[in-house]
């Protein structure tokens, strides 16, 4: 039933693509099938979508023009409120808490549940059948409906790429200028003599970026399928076994990080990893980085090379992504619970998924003044004459996170055929057995809590190599048995098993 499903999402996609906007992201409001225009009277419904990431300068000025789409459409306006990455998951709980207006909201399935248990989000299955015409055209009956517990949605999937395959991405130039065969590099531990080569010629740069959160290089390097927490338990061998694992106590977790704990003390990771809060763009910008450990999909070559400046040598360590529980759920769109129009709200949200229109001025912005289109045909733009990264009023640059970046128009440099190959990329996903599924903690919130704070005690140097895991792993592992995560790993497999049993 899996296969079958995910065929169809391909197919669903790429006519839906096509009958949209060609395959160029054209700037028309095709809006493909969506809600017929409505006869309602009286004032516009402003619905307040809530996002993350940098509010843009002339944020208003791209309002007014999604508004002039939206008003004589759906007779409803757009409200975009953007909070910053550090802090947005504490700002966009109180608003959820508080009486501050919220209708469309971006988060991922985890936390999404979180929302449905304290009754901040809605089920979104009824609005789904009666107003997601769009939505239906691209992901399909069954995955439209596939972020739920018990029958409650409680989010939609955006348009990204399904999968991920843990690569090396590493400076073009230098490896040019070192003569790095790629060829030789197969796995993770390969690179060590690549980095005692370059370090020799460039003693002052890192050679591979680590963090103590988030982008660290054994999180990066990690193939295995959360299940919507992996601080929880994971299925590490996730298209052969349904087995709920403590990754942390596995063969594969000591290993990976006593390999980064030997770089770390070769200086091949800075010393600072334990306590660094620096992003991977900010440090390759200056100059100062030689490689990191990221996913690979068709679209990330562009994505550093416009982000940083440099181009990338990439070496993927899988042939295959893998399709797994993260896949749909990591990035949804969620109803607030508190929305004073759901309908309405509901309604513009799958506009947004089939109007290039929209989705272009969420993402790039107005057309002549912050970008230009340089190629119709592929659909490609860049910025008008003397507009920069540093003076454009509006460029979200954020297409990930947007519900449907597959219909907008894609950057300079992009490979023409960006969205195929994404597509293709996406149908040539190796499914987790587990795919569909996600850990329901609500019953185990105290356990999950104190789980959590032996994790941000212990993981942050074991993850980024700065930890000797012969001293703290052991201490790690008493502290989260001692922690319950014996008794949630427990519950998250009867969970799973109850999961794959009614299929």
């Amino acid at each position: 039933m899996k296969k079958k499903v995910l065929a169809g999402i391909l197919a669903a996609t790429m006519v839906f693509s096509m009958a949209a906007c060609g395959s160029t992201g054209s700037g028309s409001s095709a809006a493909s099938g969506s809600t017929a225009k409505t006869e309602e009277k009286g004032e516009p419904y402003t619905v307040t979508m809530v996002l993350q990431g940098t509010t843009q300068p002339d944020e208003e000025r791209i309002e007014e023009k999604i508004n002039e789409i939206l008003e004589p459409e759906l007779n409803a306006k757009l409200d975009i409120v953007v909070l910053p990455w550090a802090s947005a998951s504490q700002q966009l709980q109180l608003m959820l808490s508080g009486d501050e207006k919220i209708d469309v909201l971006y988060t991922g399935a985890a936390t999404a549940i979180q929302y449905m248990h304290s009754g901040q989000i809605m089920d979104m299955s009824d609005l789904l059948d009666k107003y997601g015409t769009n939505l239906k055209n691209i992901f399909g009956e069954d995955v439209i409906k596939c972020n739920q517990v018990g029958g409650f949605v409680y989010g939609v999937p955006t348009q990204i790429e399904r999968g991920s395959i843990p690569a090396i991405f590493m400076r073009k130039d230098l490896v040019e200028k070192y003569n790095i065969n790629t060829d030789e590099i197969k796995e993770p531990k390969d690179m060590e003599k690549v980095f005692e080569i370059v370090q020799a010629g460039e003693p002052d740069m890192t050679m591979l970026y680590s963090t103590n959160s988030g982008d660290t290089p054994l999180g990066r390097l990690l193939r295995g399928d959360g299940l919507g927490d992996a601080n929880t338990g994971i299925l590490m061998d996730q298209t052969n076994s349904t087995t709920v694992e403590n990754y942390f106590a596995t063969d594969w977790f000591k290993d990976t990080a006593s390999m980064l704990y030997d770089w770390y003390q070769k200086g091949y990771i800075s010393k600072d990893a334990g306590t660094n809060t620096e992003n991977w763009r900010t440090v390759c910008k200056a100059g100062n980085l030689f490689s990191l450990f990221f996913s690979y999909h068709p679209g990330t070559p562009v994505e550093f090379q416009s982000s940083t400046g440099y181009d990338f040598e990439i070496v993927p360590f899988y042939d295959e992504p893998i399709i797994n529980s993260s896949s749909y759920g990591g990035v949804i769109y969620s109803l607030a619970q508190n929305s004073e129009n759901p309908e309405k709200a509901i309604q513009v949200l799958d506009y947004i998924y089939g109007s290039p229109e929209v989705m272009n001025l969420l993402n790039w912005g107005e057309e002549g003044v912050d970008y230009v289109v340089e190629d119709e045909e592929n659909g490609i733009i860049n910025y008008p004459e003397g507009v920069t990264a540093d003076n454009v009023g509006y460029s979200y640059n954020c297409g990930w996170e947007l519900p449907n970046q597959f219909i907008a128009y894609k950057w300079d440099g992009s490979d023409p055929q960006l969205w195929k190959k994404m597509e293709e990329f996406n149908a040539s996903g190796i499914e987790s057995k587990a795919l569909g599924f996600v850990f329901d903690n609500s019953e185990y919130a105290d356990q999950v809590a104190a789980l959590n704070n032996v994790i941000s005690q212990y993981s942050g140097a074991l993850c980024s190599g700065s930890g000797d895991p012969d001293e703290l792993l052991p201490q790690f592992l008493e502290a989260l048995d001692d922690a319950g995560i014996n008794d949630v790993i427990a519950a998250k497999q009867e969970q799973l098993d109850a999961f794959l049993a009614e299929e």
